[in-house]
């Protein structure tokens, strides 16, 4: 059994690039590939939301469109139990509107005998917000102010770079736990790391630490005194957001 175990070690070995090969020719190695998924709770939500604004001129059309949006933007963030939040705006449409007899799209009217008796301008919202939790209550809340559709488009992680270093950290972990059980069923022992490397052949240094990670993301704390709560909560139960990682790990043995 130990000379089997030996063969597969030498075998795992072979699977070393050429370049590789040449650097530890005159070392005894184990070739591993170690791989790591972690999973967590999202902490972030994205809610996409549409105001319009109807008038009979356009700037009638617009000022109503300007009350609905600002109403949005002052008071989402201030929905109880949130920690952050940001509202950001989208594209801004202006249509005329017709009579509902004057056909069914705007090239089939006669628009001497179809006039214009109005104007709808609309809006998007983007509202992000943490925790996760209270993506439901967002929707509700923009519901209630008026939203003539609220969406929600997505859950996140704020700081997703420390998620990908847990996963890397699992993956070395991986690799290391199935050396050591090659090593000890070959009769041998591990003396060091020569070399660890991502699947894109990029070498990242030996023993280095993983940095902790830290977000890109601007946070917009919620300061306001008023906060304000939905009429109707909506409970939610999001998805743990995963990371996955995969490396090489060429393990000296004696």
């Amino acid at each position: 059994m130990k000379t089997l175990a030996c063969i597969a070690v030498a075998a795992t070995a072979l699977a070393v690039p050429a370049a590789a090969q040449d650097s530890f020719a005159n070392r005894p190695t184990i070739v591993v590939t170690g791989n790591g998924e972690v999973e967590v709770q999202p902490d972030q939500f994205t809610v996409n939301i549409s105001v319009e604004g109807r008038g009979p001129t356009q700037v009638d059309a617009l000022r109503a469109l300007a009350t609905a949006q600002g109403r949005m933007i002052d008071t989402l963030p201030r929905l109880q139990g949130l920690t952050d939040a940001q509202v950001t705006t989208g594209d801004i449409a202006i249509e005329p509107n017709h009579e509902p007899t004057c056909g069914v799209s705007e090239y089939d009217r006669d628009t001497a005998d179809c006039p214009i008796i109005g104007y709808s301008v609309g809006s998007a919202l983007t509202f992000t917000g943490s925790p996760a939790e209270r993506a439901g209550d967002a929707i509700s809340l923009a519901s209630e102010l008026g939203a003539v559709r609220a969406r929600l488009d997505d859950y996140a992680l704020i700081d997703m770079r420390a998620l990908q270093d847990a996963a890397n950290r699992a993956a070395f972990a991986d690799a290391e736990r199935q050396a050591q059980m090659l090593a000890t069923a070959s009769g041998r022992r591990i003396v060091r790391i020569l070399r660890i490397q991502d699947p894109s052949a990029r070498v990242v240094d030996v023993l280095a630490q993983l940095p902790a990670g830290s977000s890109d993301l601007d946070e917009v704390v919620v300061t306001g005194s008023r906060i304000q709560s939905a009429a109707v909560s909506i409970a939610v139960a999001p998805k743990p957001v995963s990371a996955t990682a995969r490396v090489t790990v060429v393990f000296e043995i004696e």
